[in-house]
């Protein structure tokens, strides 16, 4: 399949050569596109040679011809679709042009859509790709298919059938699965499309070798995804490596996720005289580590596998991260650190502390969910039993990632004794946090909601489970309070929004008084609490998205109007910040981890 910018310069090489007899140099071509460097012309000549679209011959001028085995047909977009929560449909008239032969006739059976959001990044469907459907009404449980619900929201996601009707399954940690009795399936993803130009501005010769950016380039991003594969630019590299100490002569260095050889060339720089090691699990990999960094011993391994312990002075790299399902083996060797949802990176980081010498360093690349998430509790146990956190550091910007959407981390532990370092511990839940200090300072003299006697639970109601019960009605029902309707000056309903009924039809319910705040709380750098006061005597049910704050039972001298101003407060939402380092906060969280003046 051809990007926009791919199919004019095969279109400008076509009428080029067949006007003048010869073809295009590659000068030309930069300056008929008015690009800066012939290099992005390279790229996608080398593109369009690799794709069969072009014939040419390198170190040879005028030698790039078109080939002519295989015809364009035009694939109409018809607009855009959501990879995040339900929006509607919106047609525009564009078109696409795909080989004929990429897909089975009848042609008229396919369309493509634009992805608008990061639900499905776990499946290698980014924002702003061209997914290409096939039109059908039905899929198997686990097919990528766009269902439209209620008759005019459509959303791109993976279908199941359950017992009363559908779940729709994102693939990204941070979103809920949208569950509903009733569904339209109106095709399902059969290919999706990116351009290399939509990481041009990511990759640069001076953060990569040649021969990683034309990796980049023609590596297919559903499979990167499969491997957790993300590259990271020198400078990043550079940053990791100089928090490492150099005094060590002829060093054992290995970075178990070796991917093209980009940190094993850092480290080369870097270290005096180091042994070299890379593993991978990809073989074309290998191939380009060898072409990057010959002198490094270099295997194609599994590296949760290997057993070689106590041999490396550091352990490198930017292990790969994604969920999966552990098999019984890998549970067993891994209990110690495994709880609830498994993620790969933390498999490394276990066999990196395995891997060093005693005293010696790993340096990692990894997401800061490790920090403070429920399921990683264990290996930050393990992390404190048997290294010191020597260096934390959070990247907010994504982007410096090829096809990467999340937040990254810089970590450097030194395998040994524990020093508390970045490390933070309140009512039995250790976090780590480049701010330790600050969250124990914000806790003198201060309580938390749980040491107060207050209780937390999250809203009861997911209203894709019980849209039958939902009512605008409010003689039909209690209310149902979302998270629209907890506001800078607190509580307001009712609020009218389209699709979100304020009412629900059931007798169990909840009564106030109590205080619901939200639970989506923005991005990391602008992170906000709202509170709303549920009166007493107020029936009401939460939905899902809100966290609800129940009073203690005894008497206490903390005024709900107090607490809600706390909860909103500058102080409390810094605190939040280092606390979560997250775009939500768990009623746990909030219940254990918030310093409460009293």
């Amino acid at each position: 399949m051809l990007t926009k910018k791919q199919k004019q310069i095969l279109d400008f090489v076509k009428k080029y050569s067949a006007k003048k007899g010869f073809a295009p140099a590659l000068e030309e071509i930069k300056k008929h596109f008015r690009l800066r460097s012939v290099a992005t012309i390279h790229q996608h000549i080398a593109t369009l040679r690799d794709k069969g679209y072009l014939h040419h011959q390198k170190n040879q001028p005028r030698s790039i011809t078109a080939s002519e085995t295989e015809r364009l047909i035009q694939i109409p977009v018809l607009g855009r679709i959501s990879a995040g929560q339900p929006i509607e449909a919106i047609e525009d008239k564009e078109t696409i042009a795909i080989p004929q032969g990429k897909l089975p006739l009848p042609l008229k059976d396919y369309y493509a859509l634009r992805v608008q959001g990061d639900s499905m990044v776990d499946e290698g469907i980014l924002n702003e790709d061209i997914v290409v459907i096939k039109k059908q009404q039905t899929a198997e449980n686990g097919e990528t298919v766009v269902a439209l619900l209620d008759n005019y929201e459509v959303t791109l996601k993976k279908i199941y059938r359950e017992k009363n009707g559908f779940r729709l399954q994102p693939a990204n940690p941070k979103f809920k699965p949208i569950f509903t009795r009733e569904l339209t399936v109106q095709g399902k993803v059969v290919s999706i499309i990116r351009s290399f130009d939509e990481l041009k501005d990511k990759i640069s010769k001076r953060e990569f070798t040649n021969a990683t950016i034309e990796y980049l380039e023609k590596a297919d991003m559903a499979y990167r995804k499969l491997l957790g594969q993300y590259f990271t630019p020198r400078s990043i590299r550079d940053l990791l490596i100089s928090k490492l100490p150099v005094n060590i002569e002829s060093p054992k260095v290995l970075d178990p996720g070796c991917g093209t050889g980009e940190f094993l060339i850092t480290a080369k720089q870097y270290f005096k005289n180091p042994e070299l090691h890379g593993w991978d699990i990809d073989q074309n990999l290998i191939g380009v580590s060898k072409r990057n960094v010959p002198e490094a011993k270099l295997k194609n391994i599994d590296a949760l596998e290997n057993e070689n312990y106590e041999q490396y002075d550091f352990v490198i790299g930017n292990p790969p991260y994604f969920e999966f399902t552990p098999t019984e083996m890998v549970r067993k060797k891994f209990k110690e650190i495994i709880g609830g949802r498994v993620n790969i990176f933390s498999l490394f980081i276990y066999q990196g502390i395995k891997w060093l010498k005693e005293g010696g360093y790993l340096a990692y690349i990894v997401p800061p969910s490790m920090n403070n998430g429920a399921y990683f509790s264990a290996l930050r146990e393990f992390v404190v039993k048997n290294a010191n956190i020597e260096y934390l550091h959070i990247l907010n910007d994504s982007k410096i990632f090829a096809g990467a959407l999340q937040s990254t981390m810089l970590l450097v532990l030194k395998k040994g004794k524990n020093k508390g370092d970045y490390i933070f511990k309140k009512n039995n839940i250790l976090i780590f946090s480049k701010n330790h200090r600050h969250l124990t300072n914000a806790f003198k003299k201060k309580k938390t909601l749980y040491d107060l006697g207050y209780s937390v639970k999250t809203g009861r109601l997911v209203w894709n489970q019980n849209r039958n019960l939902l009512t605008d009605n409010s003689k039909e029902g209690v209310p149902l309070v979302w998270a629209h309707n907890i506001t800078d000056d607190g509580l307001k309903v009712p609020t009218l929004k389209a699709g979100k009924p304020q009412y629900v039809k059931t007798n169990n319910y909840d009564t106030g008084p109590c205080i619901v705040v939200n639970r989506i709380t923005g991005s990391v750098r602008s992170t906000k609490l709202k509170a709303g006061i549920i009166p007493a005597g107020m029936k009401f049910i939460a939905e899902n998205h809100v966290n609800v704050i129940f009073p203690p039972t005894r008497h206490n001298s903390l005024s709900m109007e107090k607490l809600a101003t706390q909860l909103t407060s500058k102080e409390k939402i810094e605190v939040l910040k280092n606390i979560t380092g997250n775009t939500q906060i768990s009623k746990t969280e909030l219940e254990r981890l918030l310093p409460i003046s009293v």
